[in-house]
């Protein structure tokens, strides 16, 4: 018998946890409407409004009570709704980190058990959730309007809650004992003279309270005042070398343009300023970051340059200079939070505007998906480097012949020892053969020869017999760079 039960019990409590699941599912959904926050911003508006009509006026205001139902039915809806959101959450803790301030909102339903009338004042923090969710949204504005924006809002929000919060409770506890604040009105207009003064500016305040409010708006203003002065500083520097940096880029040639920026990116500008020939060259780099200084080596930021913008743009490859650059490189971005197809997407719009805008430029693009290269090779981008793929072949190729890890190292960076070298050959050598340079290099300059490049367009590795042509170039190892 005990066993069936038993069997019984766990086929409910499985039951129970599946519709559970669809249920916490199903609200998960629901909450990340769009009409959903739409709602709960209209509400928010109207109970703050409500909370600010109720408390200016005298308790024997004939509409008091009306408000105050209201007020608490909308707070109820504000309950119910944490209260869904507490049980579609996977993790509790986080549900109390995120929501905290909206529990303290609604602690107003305790008046019905004796809790004095101020705590109406704590459903003014709901104006935090509505400054949050009006954030939330301005992620769908360009990247170039939105990398400031929460710092605007920031301000916008001290100014908002500190006016707010300084004028119902100044006009709570001086009402009646200070001639000079007996409104709304007055009240709201001390709290902003005080706030941008940083002193009051009517008659000595009378109670405790509307003193300790006094001395926090004086300190909201030297708050607000260095917040204020950081933003406007950091826009104004920033607008300052974005103008500058643009003055430079005018004036730049045969230069390297990098698009986008990721791990890779830092590695390459080393590689650049490590090899001889290329140490000096100016590099452009493309893309949206916060803070060039701390994403980049200190070394090397005296060859980079920096343009905060969307590198698929014509008029930003424009201004970065390509049709007067050299190479363009074109990293895979997969920042804010794009996919491996969007990702590819732009790799691919980019290379093909670079290419037309200038047809000399060397194009190498960074591919995440081969069966995309077929674009590259129609708009004849020059080179393209499935990057996950090539990073298999080299881990095949570590695992099948041990110790060759140290030696791709030292050929593939300009840091140390032998490198590749790709050089124009003499008139002298051609027509003759592979061998022959082949021991020449050894012999004179300790240098292998490894490949030809041909002018047609193709490349032999290690010929068994080669003749060598007009316009071929050849692709050796060596130390260091060699003239023939």
């Amino acid at each position: 018998m005990q066993p069936f039960l038993q069997n019984i019990k766990q086929k409910f409590q499985s039951k129970f946890q599946s519709k559970l699941h669809n249920f916490k599912a199903k609200l998960n959904r629901f909450f990340r409407k769009s009409i959903v926050d739409f709602i709960l911003a209209t509400l928010i508006t109207f109970s703050v409004g409500l909370t600010l009509i109720g408390l200016s006026q005298p308790n024997a205001f004939p509409l008091t009570g009306r408000i105050e139902t209201i007020q608490q039915f909308i707070t109820a809806i504000f309950a119910i709704e944490l209260g869904l959101r507490w049980i579609a959450a996977s993790y509790k803790p986080r549900f109390f980190r995120n929501y905290w301030l909206d529990l303290i909102a609604i602690l107003p339903l305790l008046q019905v058990f004796g809790i004095p009338s101020i705590v109406q004042l704590l459903r003014l923090l709901r104006a935090l959730r509505l400054f949050s969710l009006i954030i939330h949204y301005t992620n769908m504005l360009p990247l170039n309007l939105k990398r400031r924006t929460p710092e605007y809002f920031l301000i916008f929000e001290l100014l908002f809650l500190t006016v707010l919060f300084g004028s119902m409770i100044m006009l709570g506890f001086e009402r009646g004992n200070n001639s000079g604040i007996e409104s709304l009105e007055e009240s709201l207009w001390y709290s902003i003279y005080s706030l941008f003064s940083g002193e009051p500016i009517v008659s000595p305040i009378k109670s405790l309270g509307g003193r300790i409010m006094t001395v926090g708006l004086m300190l909201m203003h030297m708050t607000l005042f260095v917040v204020f002065t950081g933003t406007v500083s950091a826009f104004m520097v920033e607008k300052l070398r974005n103008e500058n940096t643009l003055m430079e880029l005018d004036q730049l040639s045969d230069h390297t343009i990098i698009c986008g920026w990721n791990r890779q990116a830092e590695i390459i500008v080393r590689e650049y300023k490590a090899s001889g020939k290329n140490k000096d060259i100016p590099v452009v780099v493309i893309a949206f970051v916060d803070n060039e200084h701390t994403i980049i080596d200190p070394d090397l930021r005296s060859i980079v340059r920096f343009l905060n913008d969307d590198f698929t743009k014509v008029t930003v490859l424009e201004k970065a200079g390509v049709r007067r650059a050299n190479t363009c490189i074109i990293l895979s971005d997969k920042s804010h939070g794009r996919s491996e197809q969007d990702a590819d997407a732009r790799t691919i719009l980019a290379a093909l505007t670079a290419e037309k805008l200038n047809p000399n430029v060397y194009t190498c693009a960074e591919l995440i998906n081969r069966e995309y290269a077929s674009h590259l090779a129609l708009g004849n981008v020059n080179a393209y480097v499935v990057s996950q793929e090539h990073s298999a072949f080299l881990l095949a190729q570590v695992a099948l012949n041990h110790g060759l890890m140290e030696v791709f190292g030292e050929l593939l960076s300009y840091q140390g020892g032998n490198h590749f070298y790709r050089i124009p050959l003499k008139l002298e050598w051609i027509g003759r053969s592979f061998l022959d340079l082949f021991i020449h290099l050894k012999q004179v300059h300790n240098a292998i020869l490894i490949a030809v490049d041909q002018g047609n367009g193709g490349s032999c590795v290690n010929p068994n017999d080669y003749t060598f042509k007009e316009d071929d170039q050849i692709i050796l190892i060596a130390q260091h760079d060699i003239h023939l």
